[in-house]
């Protein structure tokens, strides 16, 4: 299930935005809901979370202490693979998007109200086929923000997570290079099938184990790398 959230604080075009939403849900067979439907940003922010199925609806120019560009920077704090569509009539803005880089999915202008259903219709049948590719695509890899990029990681390249001494920052081994990024080592884990924590400070891609050492309580990895595990996660993975 796609999930919709409009944020708008003008509540005459916050109510017509609902509209259009549920008179394109109610025409067409998509797997979608409107979910939240507010004037407030920080009502929004509370219901942000990690589902990627999700597209935000989002004016620009908020009456509130955050504007919609600040709005969807933090939903990308949380969320990197939503859609984020921008309601505004300030369309040169379109530029600060990409210094922000929101990957901003569309801009539908104000201007023209008679249009807005068309190009409602238009940019939620685009969020669909976008967001059930990215279903395929994220088998094959794991998106992470290094810095103030938004980078993907081909799952079969990584070799093991691991806790830098920086808190809450993670560094990627791949076979040719590391990428650095904001998480926790619990949360990697969940990040592909293949990974398993083998230790409090080390996540492995199981396809990469050359061999364990459950003496020396280390793994060797297929580049001749060797990192720490528990005995625990030894004795584990020596019987998979």
């Amino acid at each position: 299930m796609i999930e919709i959230y409009i944020c708008e604080d003008n509540i005459k075009q916050l109510n017509a935005l609902a509209k259009y939403v549920n008179n394109y849900l109610l025409i067409h067979n998509a797997d979608m809901k409107l979910v939240q439907v507010t004037s407030d940003p920080n009502c929004l922010l509370r219901s942000i979370s990690n589902e990627h199925r999700r597209i935000y609806l989002l004016d620009v120019g908020l009456n509130s202490q955050i504007n919609g560009i600040e709005l969807a920077s933090k939903i990308r704090e949380h969320d990197m693979n939503s859609k984020i569509v921008f309601i505004t009539t300030h369309v040169e803005l379109a530029m600060t998007t990409f210094r922000y880089h929101l990957e901003v999915l569309d801009f539908i202008l104000k201007d023209h109200p008679e249009k807005m259903q068309i190009r409602i219709n238009q940019v939620l049948r685009l969020a669909e086929e976008r967001i059930n590719q990215d279903v395929h695509i994220d088998r094959e890899y794991i998106r992470v923000k290094s810095g103030e990029q938004m980078r993907a990681l081909k799952i079969k390249d990584i070799l093991f997570i691991e806790s830098s001494v920086t808190p809450h920052k993670l560094t990627v081994h791949l076979f040719n290079s590391q990428v650095s990024y904001y998480g926790t080592i619990k949360d990697a884990e969940n990040l592909a099938p293949n990974f398993f924590r083998c230790h409090k400070s080390f996540v492995v891609n199981k396809e990469h184990i050359q061999s364990i050492n459950k003496k020396e309580q280390e793994i060797y990895l297929t580049d001749g790398e060797k990192i720490m595990c528990s005995l625990s996660a030894a004795r584990i993975l020596s019987t998979i």
